[in-house]
């Protein structure tokens, strides 16, 4: 059962993280960067719950970024390189939407939580 429900999860962060690295790879004044950054987010949120199934952790879908990486961290040590904070950094959300900097940050999360979970 959480074979299946990994699997699913691990190829809804793929097209999510593979949406957002296309978007990005436009001409930057073709870009939307709400779109990268809604993309790679989300792309987080799946692939660290795709790594909790595939250990046989039960998640729920109110659960907080945060709440699964601490649960990923107690699994295997090596996540606590994984630094989530730029992801929650803003207090206006417009001005991350609007950033080049910060979408490459968003997508930078996204590669790492990617290549920690074994999809690099």
């Amino acid at each position: 059962m959480y074979e299946q429900k990994a699997q699913t999860a691990i190829s809804q962060a793929e097209e999510m993280y593979r949406n957002a690295q296309e978007e990005l790879a436009r001409p930057e004044e073709d870009v939307v960067p709400y779109s990268v950054c809604r993309n790679a987010f989300k792309s987080v949120n799946k692939y660290l719950s795709g790594y909790l199934l595939q250990h046989g952790v039960d998640i729920h879908a109110s659960m907080s970024l945060d709440a699964l990486l601490s649960q990923c961290q107690a699994i295997n040590p090596k996540f606590n390189d994984l630094n989530l904070d730029p992801l929650y950094s803003t207090s206006e959300p417009e001005d991350v939407w609007m950033d080049m900097d910060v979408v490459k940050e968003y997508i930078d999360i996204a590669s790492k939580t990617r290549a920690m979970v074994g999809q690099s």
